[in-house]
């Protein structure tokens, strides 16, 4: 009794308090802790006092459920964006009436206090502290209200090729050969049907390569699992084997190496081979492993400070893992994004679902990507041999155009353009997925194709990490699109548009493309495009 009397005591004076220096400061930082932005307590005076209650300094320990110390952004023990760094107090001498036990701030969190170590009196990020949403947005373990904040920072893996620790028993005989660093030996078996590698440990690799000696094609399965009682599907490939697809190796002497199409922690690799079902002797000569992938918001993302499109004054610790539903048309609130002024107006910045008229001119004149074109250029994107002004742009300053798709006219088609006009009735044929429930709720908009905050596919293009349902990677490798390079041969690792000459999505299965197998949109075409082009040279938008 006496610790909830002392803890409600606390709670009360605490929250109640609305003067003294940098009582603003001080005051929203428990607000938050306390109460709560629901009003829905969740901690109390304990969490971060321990028993001892108020008459004991608070201890970091408190902070990294939360603030997440594990990722590559140190949220709580950075000396710059950790959140002990910045807590309320630090670096405060004065006492206040408390001898020291109650230290009010001149320095917090609030975005309405002056004394802010994190944000201006705007809700702006101070210049140094550009890395604070990150400490809890990054690979580590951050889970406020039961609900893990998204990974948006990326994943970066470092390491060379190496062979497995071991080939699970089987009666596979002589499937060691494979793992023992010696491309000389190879397999005496020919009958097996898959094999199954153990890496020794749960972890994240991103390629697997297989050295063969060759002069037919062998088409492969490959799965992943943590327990060998549960398998993924890591990789897809690009040969089909009755419409389904697979990863070719062979026909050649030499190494076959690809990038994984999930990145995910796994012990246990299966190689499944489809055609031939016979091998033949000798064939297989070594199977490696390699974890060597770098994306994310930092490294192939936006890379602009995260207040240029959020609004830091919205209400952020709500409880829900994704707080945007089509049927409550939240887009802006919901992923806190900040309202664009276009001229003399102030308008959302995005229009998602998108619900008005989209065909025609639309999309070049409506506001519906308005938070988009802050920084892009509209005229370029958007433009084609048919816009007035501005909007003439031939040759064509997009990359997303198909050089061997021309109109009636002779012209190429401005691919942007194309999609972001939609079809059926005025362009509204919900084909988008918006909100990543699985139906779909809105014609096509930018971020139907890009995560603003980098993929591990090139151009931001979605890979599905974070429209994920929270926890999995169920919705990976979505359209899974991936460069071309020279002699038009698909390079998953390739990120250079100018080093491109063009672009595949994923082939699932036959049929037109579905939100059942893409995660995405309904598409006009089957899962798999092609595109050839030269790329050209596009300036990187200025940062506002």
């Amino acid at each position: 009794m006496k610790k909830v009397l002392i803890a409600a005591a606390g709670a009360t004076f605490l929250l109640g308090m609305a003067a003294g220096a940098g009582a603003s400061s001080f005051t929203t930082f428990h607000n938050v802790h306390l109460g709560g932005e629901k009003g829905d307590f969740k901690l109390t005076c304990f969490n971060c006092h321990g028993t001892g209650g108020m008459g004991m300094r608070p201890s970091p320990k408190a902070c990294e459920p939360c603030h997440s110390p594990d990722g590559a952004i140190d949220g709580v023990y950075d000396p710059v964006v950790g959140a002990w760094a910045n807590r309320p107090g630090h670096g405060d001498t004065s006492s206040g009436s408390s001898g020291g036990r109650f230290p009010f701030a001149r320095m917090g969190w609030s975005s309405g206090s002056s004394g802010s170590s994190i944000y201006n009196a705007d809700g702006s990020l101070k210049p140094g502290k550009e890395l604070w949403c990150l400490g809890c947005h990054d690979d580590g373990h951050s889970t406020v209200r039961g609900v893990a904040a998204p990974n948006v920072a990326g994943k970066t893996l470092v390491g060379d090729w190496e062979s497995p620790a071991g080939v699970v028993e089987s009666d596979v005989q002589g499937a060691e050969n494979l793992i023992d660093g010696d491309i000389d030996t190879g397999n005496p078996f020919t009958t097996a049907s898959d094999l199954v590698f153990d890496l020794g440990t749960t972890r994240t690799i991103s390629h697997i390569r297989l050295y063969t000696v060759l002069d037919s094609q062998v088409l492969v399965e490959v799965y992943g699992s943590t327990d060998q009682a549960s398998w993924t599907r890591i990789l897809y490939g690009r040969s089909t084997m009755f419409a389904r697809p697979s990863w070719e190796v062979g026909p050649k002497t030499g190494w076959n190496e690809y990038r994984l199409d999930k990145f995910m922690p796994i012990r246990y690799v299966k190689l499944v081979f489809l055609r031939p079902s016979s091998l033949v002797v000798d064939s297989l000569r070594e199977f490696q492993v390699r974890s060597n992938l770098s994306y994310g918001y930092l490294v192939n993302g936006h890379k602009i400070t995260c207040d240029n499109c959020h609004d830091t004054q919205h209400l952020h610790i709500d409880g829900i893992a994704r707080t945007y539903r089509a049927d409550l048309n939240n887009y802006t609130v919901g992923y806190r994004l900040k309202d664009v002024q276009v001229g003399s107006e102030t308008v959302p910045a995005m229009e998602v679902p998108r619900v008005g008229k989209d065909n025609g001119e639309h999309p070049r004149t409506d506001n519906d990507f308005a938070l988009c074109f802050k920084c892009h250029d509209r005229y370029k994107l958007l433009g084609d041999a048919y816009g007035d002004g501005e909007f003439f742009q031939y040759p064509l300053q997009t990359n997303f155009r198909n050089d061997d798709h021309v109109d009636a006219n002779g012209n190429v088609v401005n691919e942007h353009l194309r999609h972001l006009r939609g079809r059926g009735p005025d362009g509204n044929d919900p084909v988008w997925d918006s909100d990543w429930d699985g139906t779909p709720d809105s014609s096509p908009s930018c971020t139907a194709c890009h995560n603003v905050h980098g993929s591990p596919n090139p151009l931001m293009l979605r890979h599905g990490e974070l429209t994920s349902t929270p926890g999995t990677v169920d919705k990976v490798p979505m359209f899974n699109f991936q460069f071309k390079g020279a002699g038009g041969r698909v390079n998953p690792d390739l990120q250079n548009v100018m080093d491109s000459t063009g672009g595949e999505t994923q082939f699932f299965k036959g049929g037109p493309g579905t939100i059942e197998k893409n995660h995405t949109c309904k598409m006009c075409h089957g899962d798999r495009v092609s595109y050839r082009r030269a790329p050209v040279f596009i300036a990187k938008p200025d940062t506002p």
